[in-house]
């Protein structure tokens, strides 16, 4: 017996995009393992995202769309006065779906893996690359504004997943990332 499957989509092409944007990001040190004695006060930071991304059709309006990005990230920990600058390597892999010819409902998981760390305590910087966990996961849930043809809006929310640990050869503290991007999306 021979059983065939047909994929029906709207498009047969994969669509290329540039993306570049603003990230806004906490480093939830309540959330982390061994929660503080005190409650950390939350610092967002900002930071920014470059990169490329795919739109790959799956079925009918269903698509897939996994991105290659450059995050910048900061957070502070205001109990010890630690301010921290991580950048990663990211690769969400998200579906996307059209809710009407303009908003497009976007959400998946993000692999991050880091690139460089430093931390700066009482003014005095350090790089802490080796001494912080080198991967994170996160959940995305987004929205994405088609402006024309060529460029779109994206706006986003994002759950850290799993803790990272800073002081992984000496005093571990432990957060959750949150962060919030704004991005625009530009067409090939």
């Amino acid at each position: 017996m021979y059983l065939s499957v047909i994929a029906q989509t709207d498009r047969t092409s994969v669509d290329f995009n540039f993306k570049a944007g603003l990230h806004f990001s906490n480093m939830n040190f309540n959330k982390g393992y061994q929660k503080p004695a005190e409650p950390v006060k939350a610092a967002w930071k900002p930071g920014f995202l470059l990169g490329f991304t795919l739109n790959v059709p799956l079925y009918q309006k269903l698509s897939l769309q996994p991105e290659y990005l450059y995050l910048q990230t900061a957070g502070e920990n205001k109990a010890s006065g630690s301010e921290y600058s991580l950048s990663y390597i990211s690769l969400p892999v998200l579906l996307r779906y059209p809710v009407s010819n303009n908003i497009h409902l976007i959400a998946g998981p993000q692999f991050d893996l880091l690139v460089k760390a430093s931390g700066n305590l009482n003014n005095v910087k350090s790089t802490i690359t080796h001494d912080t966990e080198e991967r994170s996961i996160s959940a995305i849930a987004a929205i994405e504004l088609k402006i024309n043809n060529l460029l779109s809006i994206d706006a986003r929310y994002l759950h850290g997943l799993n803790h990272i640990g800073i002081g992984q050869r000496s005093e571990v503290t432990e957060f959750k990332f949150e962060g919030l991007q704004l991005s625009g999306v530009i067409k090939f």
